[in-house]
């Protein structure tokens, strides 16, 4: 699963990240948070036409045909079942996006031991995601995303079962072009991406708490005398 991120992106990654993805405009520096959690606000690439942006979204989706905004914030879709369920099928033919982060946090099964899983290189990852906006019916509106799951790799498999689906940059016209609507081409696409090249290292307990912000989050653990098995 993805339940915690780090969306940290200063100004020369996000004119990078303009660049490259031949955004119309984008926001001179993005908030900064080293620890993201369900329902904060994310920002995420989407097309409309022709035109790229940075949109910000709620984290947990909320369909649109949704009388009110479930309890549980719907944070992940797992990419298995994408076309099946009415809550995501629709976005996932008609809304993709892309959501920039540094790298996502993972805790370890057996012991809760967090880890942080980020690019082999120095780039960012761009998840895979759908979107939707919600009105309420006092007017009020919120543009909500889900992050598509699948199931882990060698690289994350004894961490958890599941992981986020990184979208390569081979890939990204393709993704966030409105006009591919096609069912089995679009779940077709999810099966053939690349695994993206992956690094980790165990992190303090500190990331724990989505009240706790900073470098602190991601920085390396370093082993002591008692945390041998942490790197086993």
């Amino acid at each position: 699963m993805c339940g915690r991120f780090a969306q940290v992106i200063k100004h020369d990654q996000l004119k990078k990240l303009t660049d490259e993805l031949k955004l119309k405009e984008s926001s001179e520096q993005l908030e900064l948070n080293y620890n993201v959690a369900p329902t904060q606000t994310v920002s995420a690439v989407i097309a409309q036409g022709s035109v790229r942006y940075l949109g910000f979204f709620r984290w947990g989706l909320i369909p649109s045909w949704m009388k009110a905004v479930p309890e549980k914030a719907l944070i992940n879709v797992r990419c298995e079942s994408i076309l099946e369920k009415p809550s995501f099928k629709v976005s996932f033919l008609r809304r993709r996006c892309l959501v920039p982060v540094n790298g996502f946090y993972e805790w370890r099964s057996r012991d809760k031991q967090p880890f942080f899983f980020h690019s082999s290189g120095s780039d960012l990852l761009y998840l895979a995601g759908i979107y939707d906006a919600w009105y309420s019916a006092d007017g009020s509106y919120i543009p909500s995303l889900g992050i598509i799951t699948q199931d882990s790799d060698e690289q994350m498999a004894d961490i958890h079962s599941r992981m986020p689906v990184s979208i390569t940059k081979e890939s990204w016209d393709k993704w966030l072009d409105p006009g591919l609507q096609e069912p089995r081409a679009l779940q077709q696409m999810l099966q053939e991406l690349p695994a993206a090249a992956l690094s980790r290292h165990p992190v303090s307990k500190y990331v724990n708490s989505p009240a706790n912000q900073g470098p602190q989050c991601w920085q390396p653990l370093e082993p002591g005398p008692t945390q041998s098995d942490i790197f086993a």
